[in-house]
């Protein structure tokens, strides 16, 4: 869980589509979910690209801000008449689900559109698909190709009608918090931030050892020990580091006992949690909680 969100590993995502793909009632599910109306305003990188001035900018904008929507990226390349878009997996081993694909080129294909308000149609798609999708063709309106990449190319002469959305003003809002958080994202692949992931999942279990970090990050312990060094740290300061952020969050946002945190951090004693907190934040679990409360009321009044 991340600020209120649930988060998944890569592959997990790509399991989590393929069951929506292979549960569906609805033979064209990928596409009326890409192509909903207002898709654009859940998410801030999309509502960005939906203020660019046309289309090639809008793609543009879209590449560099992918890895805030989801675990894929764009390829582009471009020639005198033509932008193509390649859609790559975050982890070249991963195959992304048709689902999936059918989606991302329904989402841009209705994206334009509606920014234009032009009938843009794409010169060419490729799907790595089993079978082409009908209700991508018929979106489309062309012919799909089956391959071994998941493509899409546009005439540079579509590209180049003005958006209706435009809003220079409203993307200066949003691109400066959009960097910021790509920033924070590329931090949060050092592998520190993986061992503080993976810790948030193996402290409640008991796993609280170096052993036990690098088997569930597919890594042996030496070299788990080399990277944390070449980030100038150690697996101690980032067990302490999770426990007490995590503790603070108990503390804060829920009503669970001391106890019960003790267990979650994966302490097998009490006492031990509770001088660990005191040396990491100066004040007693009750004496913080406590505080909090006060705090909180005062704000509230």
């Amino acid at each position: 869980m991340n600020h209120d969100r649930i988060t998944m590993k890569e592959e997990q995502y790509y399991r989590f589509m393929q069951a929506i793909d292979e549960l569906k009632t609805m033979d064209d599910l990928a596409v009326k979910m890409a192509t909903a109306d207002q898709i654009e305003t859940f998410s801030p990188p999309i509502f960005a690209a939906y203020c660019s001035h046309n289309g090639e900018q809008c793609i543009n904008r879209l590449a560099e801000y992918k890895k805030l929507i989801g675990p894929m990226t764009y390829q582009i390349t471009s020639s005198a008449d033509q932008v193509t878009v390649e859609l790559l997996p975050g982890d070249a081993s991963l195959k992304i689900p048709a689902f999936l694909a059918v989606a991302e080129w329904a989402f841009l294909i209705g994206l334009l559109r509606r920014a234009t308000k032009q009938e843009v149609t794409p010169v060419k798609v490729v799907l790595n698909a089993a079978k082409p999708d009908p209700a991508l063709a018929e979106l489309a309106g062309i012919k799909l190709e089956l391959g071994s990449i998941n493509q899409i190319s546009f005439s540079k002469a579509d590209l180049q009608w003005p958006f209706v959305s435009y809003n220079a003003a409203m993307w200066n809002y949003f691109e400066p918090e959009l960097t910021k958080r790509l920033a924070d994202l590329e931090i949060d692949d050092s592998t520190s931030a993986r061992v503080r992931s993976a810790l948030a999942e193996l402290l409640p279990s008991g796993e609280t050892t170096i052993d036990d970090v690098a088997r569930e990050l597919g890594i042996s312990k030496r070299t788990l020990q080399r990277k944390l060094k070449e980030e100038k740290t150690t697996f101690q300061k980032q067990l302490n580091s999770t426990r007490e952020n995590l503790a603070v969050h108990y503390l804060i946002n829920t009503d669970i006992t001391t106890n019960e945190i003790a267990f979650l951090l994966g302490y097998q004693e009490l006492n031990s949690f509770l001088r660990a907190f005191l040396l990491w934040t100066g004040k007693s679990v009750s004496e913080y909680r406590r505080q909090h409360q006060n705090q909180s009321k005062a704000n509230r009044s």
